[in-house]
């Protein structure tokens, strides 16, 4: 991941002080953290674990497992997803484990590949695409209220030149969303719970 898109990520989180960073890679968003914000970390290779900063835990685990993640319920205020859903067999198990680690009211930021065929088979590792309206969904099916969605893509010099935000402006254009975007991108948050009174 781009610094510049961890900045972006960071600010979509808003004051998520202790962050869940599944498939975190090389550890952008932990390395990246503003302040004295807790990043733990997911990650399928033993290889990247073992080389991240900046995290305050950070195991090796297959999310395509069945298992519950090694941490509490309600235990992040925010989550990111940077491209992992479209390389799992089941994504829907993946989203419940997020609702079930987020605090109510808790954020979760997700990018996935966009269900273009050069985009999404390019990579052998994808097994599925989404489109705007599945991605929403898987996410609404799961409890979660969709804040906004956005595209993003490799719009030429918007990492250079610390512009990622305008990136989802750009790619509302329909030529330079035909050309640039690779992937969708969602804000959802996980609701309050609500305590319903007897009458």
């Amino acid at each position: 991941m781009k610094d510049a898109v961890a900045r972006f990520y960071w600010d979509q989180l808003g004051e998520s002080n202790r962050v869940l960073d599944l498939g975190c890679g090389e550890g952008t968003i932990g390395a990246l953290k503003p302040g004295n914000r807790e990043v733990h970390g997911l990650e399928i290779s033993p290889a990247l674990v073992a080389r991240l900063e900046g995290y305050a835990s950070a195991s090796v685990w297959n999310l395509d497992d069945a298992a519950p993640w090694p941490f509490a319920d309600g235990q992040f205020d925010g989550v990111v997803a940077k491209d992992i859903l479209e390389h799992l067999q089941r994504p829907w198990q993946t989203v419940a484990e997020i609702g079930r680690v987020l605090r109510p009211g808790g954020v979760v930021i997700v990018s996935v590949i966009c269900h273009r065929s050069h985009r999404l088979w390019s990579d052998y590792t994808h097994v599925r695409g989404f489109t705007e309206a599945s991605a929403r969904r898987l996410f609404s099916d799961a409890g979660f209220v969709v804040e906004k969605q956005w595209r993003m893509g490799g719009v030429p010099w918007s990492a250079r030149l610390e512009a990622i935000h305008l990136v989802p402006r750009v790619l509302a254009i329909p030529l330079f969303n035909w050309l640039w975007t690779s992937s969708y991108e969602l804000r959802a948050r996980k609701p309050e719970k609500h305590v319903c009174s007897r009458q």
